[in-house]
């Protein structure tokens, strides 16, 4: 059927077809769109040429259509899961047949009613699904055909596909870019959050309620609706930024330009992390009000009355008070700020080119982006599960070996007898 001739668009289309291939309906397609994107970003902000740009999203497409690997033995996986319950029952066996032990549990028995519909549910929503993914890591292949390679998903991570160790997209860049995130975000909360508590605490403070209540609502608006806020307000032409821009250029006779905020990679961070610590100074305000109410006053009115100033007190007196609360909210905003899919994902979406993605965003693209190698992003969900575990652990281990020391040197100078003169 001819187009008609009074419609140019409908008519170039028709003499275009003519020299168009058609498109593959295989499912290798599902794979390009991902590359082919990055490729024509990276052309249109003249980053690179037409053929390099090609050449890398060629490189980027065969990367993904790499073959699988090959089956793995379940010999090994199955003799080490057999020791580790078998070890665990040894344990049982031991403290079953400790008597102290039983009179203990026969103790906690009306506690243990009171936690068990807690426990049953953590372990269905929690433990269950945590099984169910490091169960998935070790298996390859499609949804339907997923078979056993063993930690052939986790070598293949951290070798970096065999590629450079430092390329673009690698488990360890992302790792360096994630743990920047995770340090500078939590920084700039505890900062911002302490210094608004500390203000918001003090009595004189007019209409501090209604400050209160105002600064509560970054942290009670959902994250996904800041996070779409936020970008359009970076948007290139139309957002509130750039109004601002043109406000300074109309007020001061200036000439700054428009910032193409996800062009680069230092501007996208930055409006990334702009976005995140909107979103969690609210919640370090909230945890330093509340831990300002255990400081004594009687303290803070000896140390003004020794003299000490305004900082000193905060410094040597209140923060040492405050400093257990502070801790646990700290490690806990480091935890959610690893895994805050929302801000990166929606704001600056990885650009430029996937040098802003962060862990659980790389994961989330091996999944469903990428020929929705399942297996592949368990394993990458199991290393996030692992890094944050053992950050969390460190510090008490480190406090017990500092405790330990201490003990070796002090106890047995404490413990040896004194020595007359002879």
């Amino acid at each position: 059927m001819a187009p008609p001739q009074g419609d140019e668009l409908l008519v170039t289309f028709a003499e275009q077809a003519k020299d168009a291939i058609p498109m593959p309906t295989a499912a290798a397609m599902r794979a390009v769109w991902e590359p082919a994107i990055k490729a024509i970003r990276k052309v249109l902000r003249g980053d690179v040429g037409p053929r390099a740009a090609l050449a890398e999203a060629e490189r980027r497409f065969a990367d993904v259509r790499r073959p699988l690997p090959e089956p793995a033995a379940r010999a090994p996986a199955l003799l080490v899961l057999g020791a580790l319950l078998l070890g665990g029952a040894v344990l049982l066996v031991r403290q079953a047949r400790d008597a102290a032990f039983r009179r203990r549990v026969r103790r906690s028995l009306p506690a243990y009613r009171y936690v068990l519909h807690a426990a049953v549910a953590v372990g269905v929503l929690v433990f269950l699904p945590l099984l169910a993914g490091a169960a998935i890591s070790l298996y390859a292949g499609q949804p339907g055909q997923m078979y056993y390679v063993g930690a052939a998903n986790f070598a293949a991570i951290l070798t970096a596909r065999g590629g450079p160790l430092l390329a673009s997209g690698s488990f360890y860049v992302v790792l360096l870019v994630t743990l920047a995130w995770t340090l500078l975000n939590v920084a700039l909360h505890l900062g911002i959050g302490m210094a608004l508590g500390v203000l918001l605490s003090r009595p004189r403070l007019a209409l501090r309620g209604i400050y209160r209540v105002l600064l509560i609502v970054p942290w009670a608006v959902p994250s996904y609706v800041t996070a779409l806020a936020w970008k359009g307000m970076f948007h290139r032409q139309f957002g509130a930024v750039t109004g601002l821009i043109g406000f300074a250029n109309e007020l001061c006779g200036t000439e700054l330009r428009p910032i193409a905020w996800f062009s680069r990679f230092a501007t996208a961070f930055a409006a990334n992390l702009a976005t995140n610590v909107w979103l969690g100074f609210s919640f370090m305000m909230v945890v330093t009000m509340a831990a300002l109410t255990a400081v004594p006053k009687e303290v803070l009115e000896a140390a003004e009355v020794d003299g000490t100033s305004r900082w000193q007190r905060f410094f040597r007196v209140t923060l040492p008070i405050i400093r257990p609360s502070m801790v646990p909210a700290a490690l806990l905003g480091a935890v959610w700020t690893f895994n805050m899919f929302n801000v990166v994902f929606l704001v600056s979406g990885g650009e430029p080119d996937g040098q802003t993605d962060i862990l659980v965003s790389e994961a989330y693209r091996w999944a469903f982006t990428r020929q929705a190698q399942y297996g592949y992003a368990a394993a990458y969900a199991v290393l996030i599960f692992v890094l944050l575990f053992a950050a969390t652990r460190l510090p008490d281990a480190v406090r017990d070996a500092v405790r330990r020391r201490r003990a070796r040197v002090f106890v047995p100078a404490a413990a040896e007898p004194s020595r007359g003169v002879t």
